[in-house]
């Protein structure tokens, strides 16, 4: 089944998202960073429905040493 325009849309948004959070926690390590995503009347819609979200989300990043051999 192929993927409508909306669902092609919504992903590639967050493939994208995705990426720039991959490289805002790398540039973290190390550093028992935290990333807190907040926000306000975020809609989603996704045609049959849609969605309003207000909130926050918190990322702890702690990375482990790589054990030595």
């Amino acid at each position: 089944m192929e993927k409508t325009k909306n669902e092609k849309s919504l992903e590639k948004a967050a493939h994208g998202m995705a990426d720039t959070m991959i490289a805002v926690m790398d540039k973290l390590a190390g550093k028992e960073s935290d990333i807190k995503l907040s926000f306000e009347d975020l809609t989603l819609d996704m045609g049959m429905f849609k969605a309003k979200i207000n909130g926050s989300i918190v990322l702890d990043i702690v990375y482990a040493k790589d054990a030595k051999t």
